[in-house]
């Protein structure tokens, strides 16, 4: 499990180190504090190749055009092009990774990688500005840096890159997984034996749903039945069923054991969020899986609390709270365990970054 990020001059992060992450981590905090991009640090941590890049993009729904040079300023910290980019991630056995993203000028660098010294390919890429590159650090025992996988990444060749792993990893807020997609993953949670997760789930939200078919005839396509109805396809069950299914497939489809929810809350009643925790907190630890999620809703906070602080709970969590420095604007990240959490949602003394 990851326990452990600092993260360098990306996006509106300059400089921030968060530790004590447990098995599920949930971040809190007000508009444009950070929230968005931890997740998106933790993914580059994970997904370490240059078609991350582009799926972020994807992910934020930002312009791939890649006539437009500007098109990677939005990645550096005050959009400083000239900064390098770096991210280490520490987990629980001390293992450092450390990824570097930068800019270059030329694009013709294929070779540039055939020296594996770590220090003589920085100096030999300073000639280079306009296209990114990614390059993945190990730090061995002895603390000294290999390179694993590096990837040049030209503005060409680095928009036409996909990253499979967004598909599975990364839950946006604002982009719903298709209906094919939904019936893919549902049929492979089948074969899992797993396809009983995604019932429990959809009860949560609707108890009177009692089947889950996948067909693909057509389209492929959910389709629900509820006691004494006919099946319906999953998206005429709203909001909340569509984000429940692409969660809980997700999840227990997961073969990286780490999920990132973006707004968490996105559809989800506060009447059943609390069973909704309960769910998450058993399949991450039954699975393996390290969870990460976002939230503005304080109904969201309480929920998570008081499932986190139910006696026999054997799921470990934590609350993160992301908020600027009045006096010089930095993002500051705060932990708070489960008991001081909900002793400030119970006294109103503020959390979210209020």
């Amino acid at each position: 499990m990851l326990k452990e990020i600092e993260i360098q001059n990306f996006r509106c992060f300059e400089q921030i180190k968060i530790s004590g992450f447990e098995r599920v981590n949930l971040i809190g905090g007000k508009n444009n504090a950070g929230k968005t991009t931890l997740l998106e640090a933790i993914f580059l941590n994970v997904a370490q190749d240059a078609g991350s890049i582009s799926a972020l993009k994807t992910l934020r729904m930002e312009s791939s055009e890649s006539r437009f040079k500007s098109g990677w300023d939005n990645f550096f910290y005050d959009r400083n092009k000239d900064a390098i980019i770096v991210i280490y991630g520490k987990n629980e056995s001390d293992f450092v990774s450390k990824i570097e993203i930068w800019l270059d000028e030329s694009g013709n660098v294929d070779n540039i990688f055939s020296d594996q010294n770590v220090e003589r390919l920085r100096d030999s890429f300073l000639k280079y500005k306009d296209d990114l590159l990614v390059l993945n650090i190990k730090l061995n025992r002895d603390n000294k840096e290999t390179i694993s996988s590096p990837v040049i990444a030209t503005s060409t060749t680095l928009m036409s890159q996909s990253n499979e792993l967004a598909k599975w990893l990364f839950i946006a807020s604002c982009i719903r997984s298709s209906g094919a997609e939904l019936t893919e993953e549902f049929d492979l949670a089948r074969l899992k034996e797993k396809n009983s997760e995604v019932l429990k789930a959809f009860q949560v939200i609707d108890p009177a749903i009692e089947s889950v078919e996948s067909f693909s005839i057509g389209e492929p396509t959910l389709y629900l039945r509820k006691k004494g109805g006919k099946r319906l396809p999953l998206p005429l069950f709203g909001d909340a069923i569509n984000r429940v299914a692409d969660i809980i497939l997700k999840l227990v489809n997961s073969e990286h054991k780490i999920l990132l929810i973006d707004e968490i809350e996105n559809g989800i009643h506060h009447t059943n969020q609390r069973e909704f925790w309960r769910i998450l907190f058993r399949l991450a630890v039954e699975l393996d899986t390290q969870i990460f999620a976002t939230t503005h809703s304080l109904e969201m906070l309480q929920a998570f609390a008081d499932v986190g602080l139910e006696p026999n709970q054997e799921c470990s969590s934590a609350y993160f709270e992301l908020a600027r420095k009045l006096k010089t604007n930095q993002i500051i990240g705060s932990r708070l365990d489960l008991e001081t959490l909900n002793y400030a949602l119970e006294h109103k003394e503020g959390v979210r970054g209020e």
